[in-house]
């Protein structure tokens, strides 16, 4: 392999090696499993032998199994510890720094323990992916962390830890087939997981078998390039409240209703601050503009909100058509 790789598991032990199994599973040869110790292959056949079994004379587990199978550990890259982690937005690529050197791999798989050492990555909003990860949709994926996946499921056995590695391998086969460049779950899916996990009501590990056609967002970057937006303070018109907030706006001319779509996130100092999305209609203006009707939706982990309108946008543009 040559330049640098496609993939990067950080950490060797039983969810890296999990990873590596099933991306070589599927001829899946650009990548690197990142190991910050001397030694991955005997600490992820230790950490994987359930008890009593690991005791048993001759007992070989199915993990180490495949390892011999697959020579996954050909792939790990010992005594590299992660230092740091970026994401370039515009190349869609992550930006992995070490101890001996640097990479920009399209996608980053952390496992259970290197999130323990890894710095702290922020996401959407001032929390990082420490703060949300176990909010995580399935365990393996945040949004507002783009093309970045998990393997949390370390104390709940091999099979759950497997689990999430195949299903993390489907994402990127996913990705490939459609020639994206970034995968992220989206709000919805991510709110929706986030309000049933706090009900005591998350789906089952049969959520696992393979990702759902509506619960990513797969792209390039010129899909994700807006018409026309808005970012910066704004005031927020609610029934009873009115404060000032800062706002991330877009929108588009949709040629089937011909109306003019537009929505985008509100975040306050304090998100505790904004109004329940279910106070209906708010109204929000722009500075030097003049109010332009929405509606509040779904809160994301974060504590902002999205808003919606139709018709003339908040923002000043004179491409915005309405019909």
């Amino acid at each position: 392999m040559s330049g640098d790789p496609a993939i990067v598991v950080v950490g060797a032990g039983t969810g890296g090696i999990a990873a590596a199994n099933e991306l070589r599973s599927a001829g899946i040869e650009d990548f690197v499993v990142l190991e910050k110790g001397v030694e991955a292959r005997d600490a992820a056949a230790r950490k994987s032998r359930p008890w009593p079994f690991g005791r048993r004379p001759g007992f070989r587990d199915p993990l180490r199994r495949t390892t011999d199978r697959h020579e996954s550990t050909s792939h790990v890259r010992p005594r590299s510890e992660v230092t740091d982690l970026d994401f370039d937005d515009e190349a869609d690529r992550w930006e992995v720094r070490t101890t001996d050197g640097r990479l920009r791999p399209r996608v980053v798989v952390l496992t259970s323990g290197a999130l323990r050492d890894v710095p702290r990555i922020a996401g959407v909003g001032r929390r990082t992916i420490q703060d949300v990860r176990g909010e995580a949709f399935l365990g393996v994926a945040l949004h507002g962390f783009p093309n970045l996946f998990l393997i949390t499921g370390g104390g709940q056995g091999i099979s759950v830890v497997s689990a999430q590695a195949r299903y993390i391998r489907q994402c990127v086969e996913r990705m490939r087939s459609t020639a994206s460049t970034r995968i992220e779950v989206r709000a919805a899916t991510q709110h929706e997981f986030t309000r049933r996990v706090r009900a005591g009501a998350a789906p089952s590990r049969r959520a696992l078998r393979r990702p759902g056609p509506h619960h990513f967002d797969l792209t390039v970057p010129a899909e994700r390039e807006p018409a026309h937006e808005y970012s910066g303070p704004a005031l927020l018109d609610a029934p009873g409240a009115e404060m000032p907030v800062t706002v991330a706006l877009t929108g588009h001319p949709d040629p089937i209703d011909g109306r003019y779509h537009w929505y985008g996130r509100v975040s306050a100092a304090n998100g505790d601050d904004l109004p329940d999305p279910r106070r209906g209609q708010v109204h929000l203006t722009l500075p030097g503009g003049t109010p332009a009707a929405g509606t509040l939706q779904e809160r994301d982990p974060w504590g902002n909100l999205r808003i919606v309108g139709l018709g003339t946008p908040p923002f000043p543009t004179a491409a915005a058509e309405t019909y």
